[in-house]
């Protein structure tokens, strides 16, 4: 069963990170536009005020230093200092922003744009950061509303990414990008969001307006369904010392009507296989 970990009132939490290096969670607020830490043993939250939203980021091999994927750059963070160095423009042009985003199992940086206005149009993309020469490059995926559930398979052949608005995830090979098909479609009233792979190759789905976490296999039928207090669950992580403690932000933007997880950090410590580590964002200049 989920509790509260960081009693804030998150517009719109999303992308949950583990760093063991430091031992925090960090997340973000997008529309807040603010970073935000949990300490591990510390109840304190750290935030860190940032000049436009927040849509996803990645830790680097400095542990002081993040990857960000700002409304409109991606950008690296000091958290000591709070300087952001532009490493190169959106490639989704006018009118978007970046949205959900994870590195590669060799340190490069995969991330969608999507339609920064409402009500959302079908013309966000999948696109690359590569690590090697800091130039970007749109995947060959179709077109997306929101794109999310960007994650890989341990061993870093299969990518996992969906469009929210089409109710199912889809997956394929990487980094060929061939074989693309339907991962699973996703039951009842939730939409799938922000995803994570555990050790033994499961995909964790948090789905926003289901009020649950869904574990899926490899194959992606259902293993296991945790119910979630928070309506709009965005993204699960699987983190702490060994990896099994799992944490999911969630947001409160579009209801009228709130409860006291609508917004929080939430936490469980039940989880069935422990988490990975995540993938470093491997430039030469970090």
């Amino acid at each position: 069963m989920f509790s509260i970990a960081a009693d804030i009132r998150n517009t719109l939490g999303e992308c949950p990170l583990w760093c063991e290096r430091t031992r925090r969670l960090y997340w973000t607020d997008i529309e807040a536009n603010e970073l935000l830490a949990l300490e591990e043993g510390n109840d304190a939250v750290m935030r860190w005020s940032l000049p436009e939203r927040l849509g996803s980021f990645a830790l680097t091999e400095q542990s002081h230093i993040l990857l960000m994927g700002l409304a409109s750059r991606l950008a690296l963070f000091d958290l000591n200092t709070g300087f952001l160095t532009t490493v190169a423009i959106s490639p989704g042009g006018t009118g978007t922003r970046i949205g959900d985003g994870r590195c590669d199992r060799t340190g490069n940086f995969v991330f969608g744009t999507m339609d920064d206005g409402f009500p959302v149009n079908v013309f966000g993309k999948f696109h690359r950061l590569n690590a090697a020469t800091l130039t970007t490059e749109t995947l060959a995926l179709p077109d997306v509303a929101i794109p999310n559930s960007i994650c890989f398979s341990p061993d870093g052949g299969t990518l996992y990414y969906c469009d929210s608005m089409q109710g199912r995830i889809m997956c394929c090979d990487y980094p060929s990008l061939q074989n693309q098909r339907v991962f699973t479609k996703v039951e009842g009233d939730g939409a799938p969001d922000g995803s994570c792979v555990d050790a033994m190759g499961y995909l964790w789905n948090a789905e926003w307006g289901g009020s649950r976490v869904v574990r899926y296999r490899p194959d992606g039928t259902t293993d296991t369904i945790l119910s979630s207090p928070g309506i709009q669950s965005t993204c699960p992580a699987l983190a702490g010392e060994d990896f099994t403690r799992l944490y999911c932000t969630t947001a409160k933007v579009g209801l009228t009507v709130l409860s006291q997880y609508d917004g929080a950090l939430l936490k469980t410590e039940s989880v069935l296989s422990p988490g990975l580590p995540e993938s470093l964002f491997t430039a030469q200049t970090v």
